[in-house]
Order: structure tokens, then sequence, then C-alpha cells
């Protein structure tokens, strides 16, 4: 496929909402030291960046369908700057959770336009290998700023780390802005009011519906697993530091790797097969975490998070195509799910985390992704006739 400006502008758009979504993962032992508070108390610089992006979304939707993509993608990441300053400037930890939840709040912005161009802009053959492209971008955003993150904090403290993302944040400004072409699709709804109101036919889409229970899933597990692994690899008998934490995210990298075949794969084996398989990969990969050999746990975080990126690649290109209008509010109310499941996710483990350790929360993870293989089953395309109305999501014209 030959590469286009808009294509290398809506990867970079990914990659930076997701540069700050997670920033403290990595840092959560360093936090814990710095501020004095335990385990629950620091993974709420987790969660209160999903809340804030689960409480915004819908309204981000809105605007991009009332005011246009390019714009409040603009603006959006403009303010994502302003926040990631913001929050090294925190005085306490009270300060640094509002500064991370104002940045979840702009995030949305980002992706809900980001997602909505791409329906709209490319045919649906192109579409899902562009969806694909996009969230293989969100993956190396993730791990960009979870590893950036990791060596600034261990090299020049926790502060650093938003230094530099707001920096980074800075530098992609104008890129995007001169790479992006403006919209030749894109219909303006009558109103704000219009567009939020288009909400409520999905609320009545009940394929939707399930996608957004998928995509709850998805996060939860992701958030829930990387959240946690990082205090069991940071207690005895592995002991890690901050610096060597930071390279564990190299595992997204794979799954940077196998994300923009998730369309073709589909289309060749069935959506339904595709999500089925990847999920059992997922948590195949979960269950060799339960080790205390590191190569071994390594192993199975990448077999976790690829499985995991390419089901979230799948109801990525779904959600704008099942939507019937307003498809930056559908997708604004995916972001919804999605990031609420994230928020539970970094949150719920704290309290298995105190009785059981990683054994409990790895076995709570594997409890949700089994809800998510029922939704899948139940709800995604297989390869019977009923369904075959919905491979075109997945690239087929």
């Amino acid at each position: 496929m030959r590469i286009e400006r808009g294509q290398v502008a809506v990867v970079a758009a990914g990659m930076c909402a997701f540069f700050n979504m997670y920033i403290t993962q990595a840092l959560l032992p360093e936090l814990r030291r710095a501020f004095g508070a335990g385990v629950a108390a620091v993974s709420l610089t987790v969660t209160a960046t999903t809340l804030g992006v689960a409480f915004a979304a819908p309204f981000a939707g809105g605007l991009a369908d009332r005011f246009g993509r390019k714009r409040v993608l603009l603006i959006a990441l403009s303010l994502l700057t302003l926040a990631t300053f913001g929050a090294a400037s925190a005085d306490g930890l009270g300060a640094l959770l509002v500064w991370r939840a104002l940045q979840g709040m702009v995030i949305p912005g980002i992706f809900a336009s980001a997602v909505a161009y791409i329906a709209e802009e490319w045919a649906p053959a192109e579409a899902a290998t562009m969806t694909s492209l996009y969230v293989a971008g969100t993956v190396l955003g993730s791990f960009c700023g979870r590893f950036i993150s990791g060596l600034a904090t261990d090299a020049y403290g926790w502060r650093s780390a938003f230094l530099l993302m707001g920096l980074i944040n800075l530098c992609f400004v104008p890129l995007i802005a001169v790479l992006l072409p403006r919209s030749r699709r894109f219909t303006p709804s009558a109103s704000l009011l219009a567009s939020l109101a288009g909400a409520g036919a999905h609320l009545r889409n009940a394929p939707l519906l399930a996608t957004y229970g998928i995509g709850f899933t998805l996060l939860f597990a992701q958030v829930g697993t990387f959240t946690y692994v990082n205090f069991y690899l940071s207690a005895a008998p592995f002991g890690l530091s901050t610096h060597a934490l930071s390279f564990i995210f190299f595992v997204f990298l794979i799954g940077m790797a196998v994300t923009p075949f998730s369309g073709r794969w589909a289309l060749r084996w069935s959506p339904r097969g595709v999500g089925l398989a990847a999920l059992a990969v997922s948590g195949l990969g979960l269950l060799l975490t339960l080790s205390h050999w590191l190569p071994q746990i390594v192993l199975g975080l990448i077999l976790s998070s690829a499985g995991i990126f390419i089901v979230q690649s799948l109801a990525t290109t779904t959600v704008p195509r099942l939507a019937q209008g307003a498809r930056s509010a559908a997708v604004g109310l995916y972001l919804t799910c999605y990031y609420f499941g994230g928020s539970v996710g970094a949150s719920l483990p704290a309290s298995l985390w105190s009785f059981a350790g990683w054994h409990a929360c790895v076995a709570l993870v594997l409890a949700v992704q089994l809800v998510a293989a029922l939704l899948v089953h139940a709800t995604w395309a297989g390869n019977d006739t009923r369904s075959a109305a919905m491979l075109p999501l997945y690239g087929k014209t």
C-alpha cells in the first residue's frame, strides 16, 4: 500500500494519545517511594486518566461530528501538551491525580477524531488496513511512553518523564497539522446537541453494544495485567528496578507487528475465529506469567498483549462501520466503555493483590477474558451465511 500523508498523520495521532495514557505504569514503584503511598493509591495515577477518558469520550465524539475531525484533533493534542507539562509541576499525589484526570479528558478528542476520519476518508477495504495501522501506532505510542518515562525517571526523577512527554507532544502538533489533509467526506452534524442525540440510536444497536462490552473487557485485561505485573516484578525474587521494568514494555512491539494483519486474518478465517483464537493466546500468555522464571514471564506478556491487540484492532474497525450515522459519537461511546474497563482493571485487582498477590490478579483477568470470548462468539461474524454481511467491516467489498 502506498504511504500517504494522511496515513502518517493518523498513526502519529495514535502515538501521541498513547504516549501519555499509561506513562505512570512503569513508574508505580518509584511513585510509591516518592509519595510514601500504597499500591492502591499510586495505581490511581492510571485510573484517573482512564476515568477521564471514559467521562469525556461521548462529548469528544459529538464535538468531532459537529466541528470537524482535524480541528478537534489538533485542539485536543494542544490541550494534552499543556496538561502533561502541568503534571510535571504537581507538588503531591493529589495534584498529580488531578493533572492525570485532565490528560484523560482531552485524549478522546484525538482518538475519536482519528478513527472517524479513517472510516470516512478511506474505502472499506483500505479502512480496515488503515485502522490496523492506526492501532499499531497506538501500540508504539504505548510502548514509547512507558519505556521513555521509565528511563527518564530512573535517571532524573519522575517529573522528567512528564516534561519529556510534553516536549514530544509539542513537536507532534505542527507535524500532524501539516500532514493531515482536510476532510473530503465529512458532513457536520446540524448541532452539537443533534450529534449527542445520535448516541441514543447506538444504545439500541445490539451488535454495537456487544462490541462496547468487548472493549470494556479488553482494556480491563490489559491495564490489570501491566499495572500489577510491575509490583510482581519489583518484589522478590526478581527485584527489578524502574529502569529494568521499562524494558518489559518492549513486549508491546510484538503487538505492533501483528495488528496490521488482523483485518486480513478476519477476512480469511472470520472475525469470530480470529477473535477467539487471539483471546485464547492471550489467556495462555497470562498462565505463563505464573512463574518465577523471568524469560517465561516475558514470553507470557508477549502472548497476552499480542492477543489483546488483535481483538482491539477488530473491535476498533467494527464500531464506526456498525454505527448508523454519528460515527464519532459511536466511537466516543466505545471509548467510554473501553476506558471504564481500564479504570476498573487498574483499581479492582488492588484488593486481590493484598490477599493473594499476582496469582489472584491473573485469575481475575482470565475471568474477564472469558466474558470477552463469550461476547465475541455470540455477536461477531463467523463463517455462516447469517453473519456474512458483517465481513465488509474487515475489508471485503
